[in-house]
């Protein structure tokens, strides 16, 4: 089956998520440590109950396709309608490192701005996900503290803060000028 392609480069595609085919592979991300800790949330929702609940709420959802072998590397999520616009990321355990979250989510930030009629989109992250924080910047996010949250961690119940960061239109694209 042919997916949509929202936009791409020559590494990296955001293309059309199709639960039946995307969903297992990121029901398995939500279960790592790792994922978890950057989201401040523990996992505990069985498959069925998971997927039962995941017509996400967002108003754009892609999985990132790696184009040299046609496999799928994450997913980007936009935040629901009504919302301010808030992009997020997952990039699955085997890929994370190489640079793929840098591009794949400076082409959802293009998308989303070409996509839809924002001025501007934020994202965050907790100050100890040092390779959110990086990829935020090389992607052009300024840090933005009137949007910062305090929240409980969600193992230790102490407080902890999401950091908010910004963009704004125009944007160019990771390696455009």
């Amino acid at each position: 089956m042919d997916r949509k392609v929202y936009i791409g480069d020559e590494i990296v595609s955001l293309i059309e998520y199709i639960d039946s085919q995307d969903d297992v592979d990121c029901y398995h991300c939500w279960q790592d440590e790792e994922t978890q800790k950057g989201y401040n949330l523990k996992f505990t929702r069985s498959f069925e109950e998971w997927s039962a609940n995941t017509s996400i709420k967002s108003r754009f959802i892609a999985t990132i396709k790696r184009l040299s072998d046609d496999v799928s590397m994450g997913a980007i999520f936009l935040s629901p309608e009504g919302t301010s616009p808030d992009l997020a990321i997952l990039i699955y355990k085997p890929y994370r490192g190489n640079g793929y979250g840098v591009r794949a989510f400076s082409l959802g930030i293009k998308h989303c701005f070409e996509a839809f009629s924002f001025d501007y989109i934020t994202a965050g992250c907790y100050a100890h996900n040092i390779a959110s924080m990086k990829m935020l910047q090389r992607c052009g996010f300024l840090p933005h503290p009137q949007g910062n949250q305090n929240e409980k961690h969600y193992r230790t119940g102490e407080d902890i803060v999401q950091l908010d960061f910004v963009t704004y239109k125009p944007f160019l694209a990771f390696g455009e000028k």
